[in-house]
């Protein structure tokens, strides 16, 4: 982070010093500082990438930790290229000030505990109908028997035992990436099957036509889980500047297995 000294001491408006504070690389790499002395404003220019949020703090005299500076400006989305750019001041009669720049984590893109109906759909692929993903309480032979975290809801292949010869996916409503430069998936998984016969996998789909976009990700059924694992999928290039549809499928072979197959819970996606 950044902070930039404005003085308007002796009749002479202007920048008399910028002070970079922190790290030698600092989070928020300034640009540039304009001021405009017949309007008597400061503008900021700092680095930035799209889906980044920040806020302004401004003391009057250094004093205190810079974190605890009151803030005159929050929830700043970055611009759509590769510098943001916000007057911080108007006709202020301070003879000084200090700014510091501050990049927050942004709000995620998609968060859903499953704790309430929010338009998954569940769909078979194959001619069978024996597995279909259920939310719910887990109830399996072996497997969780709460949601993550012990919550009453999960989304599993089957509440009880998958069935064979399976081919089903789970669609989550749509998410908006037309306005980040990257975005991370994660999510809880409990994985519960014979560690050979299963497969399953991440896919982003395009929300209009439901295009696979990139490839898809595979979750790794090798695991026997003995509680929930947070697993981290980097969401495809492909999928950045679209509005997607998250898709988690699941295929199991002829073998019958007394298993539960994969739950999955807290799904999230954020800019990272």
């Amino acid at each position: 982070d950044f902070s930039v000294q404005v003085n308007r001491g002796s009749g002479n408006a202007g920048i008399h010093a910028i002070q970079i504070v922190g790290t030698v690389i600092p989070e928020v790499k300034l640009i540039d500082v304009i001021h405009d002395a017949v309007a008597d404003t400061t503008e900021l220019v700092w680095e930035s990438v799209p889906g980044q949020v920040f806020e302004i703090a401004k003391s009057l005299d250094l004093r205190g930790d810079p974190a605890m500076w009151p803030r005159i400006l929050t929830g700043i989305q970055a611009g759509p290229g590769e510098t943001t750019s916000l007057v911080v001041d108007v006709a202020a009669a301070e003879a000084e000030a200090f700014y510091k720049v501050f990049q927050i984590p942004a709000p995620p893109l998609f968060e859903d505990d499953f704790e309430t109906d929010t338009g998954w759909v569940a769909i078979v692929n194959d001619a069978l109908g024996n597995t279909n993903w259920e939310r719910g309480s887990p109830n399996g032979t072996t497997g969780p028997l709460t949601g993550a975290d012990g919550s009453a809801n999960a989304w599993s292949t089957n509440l009880g035992d998958f069935g064979v010869d399976s081919d089903i996916s789970l669609r989550s409503p749509a998410v908006d990436l037309t306005s980040v430069a990257a975005a991370e998936l994660t999510f809880e998984a409990f994985r519960d099957g014979d560690g050979f016969g299963e497969f399953a996998s991440v896919r982003f789909l395009r929300a209009s036509d439901l295009l696979l976009l990139g490839e898809e990700v595979a979750i790794d059924m090798t695991f026997f889980d003995a509680g929930w694992v947070s697993q981290t999928v980097p969401v495809v290039v492909e999928a950045i500047g679209e509005s997607v549809v998250i898709e988690f499928n699941f295929i199991s072979d002829s073998s019958p297995d007394a298993f539960s197959g994969l739950s999955i819970d807290n799904v999230r996606m954020a800019s990272p």
